[in-house]
């Protein structure tokens, strides 16, 4: 913003918060749905449990049907449930931190090619 000219400091500002929003929906998304696959395949289900697509859904949904279940079973699901989700959200920061890294290093490129005066 401190470089756009005053009379493009509002086209400027559309557009940062536009991009604002749009890498916040994207990282949502993207991260959102790179949790519930990982939280999914991580949950190792006790057997008897009536409804495992049910207990698969969420971490919430999990621990709501342990209120309904016997007591070790409860335990186990909730065990279970918990470990599938810090599992799930340990993926998720590494995943996050790799995307980071790759900008990073992707700006780092972009901006060392622009300082790089052209052979005459």
């Amino acid at each position: 913003m401190i470089n756009a000219p005053e009379d493009k400091a509002g086209m400027a500002a559309a557009i940062e918060s536009v991009a604002y929003e749009l890498g916040g929906v994207l990282g949502v998304a993207i991260l959102g749905s790179v949790l519930s696959f990982t939280y999914t395949k991580a949950l190792v289900l006790p057997p008897g449990i009536l409804a495992p697509a049910l207990a698969r859904d969420s971490l919430d949904q999990a621990l709501l049907l342990a209120e309904h279940l016997s007591g070790d079973t409860a335990v186990k699901l909730i065990t279970q449930a918990k470990t599938a989700f810090d599992i799930a959200f340990v993926t998720v920061l590494v995943a996050g931190t790799a995307i980071m890294l790759l900008m990073a290093a992707v700006i780092a490129q972009i901006i060392s090619r622009a300082k790089t005066p052209e052979p005459s």
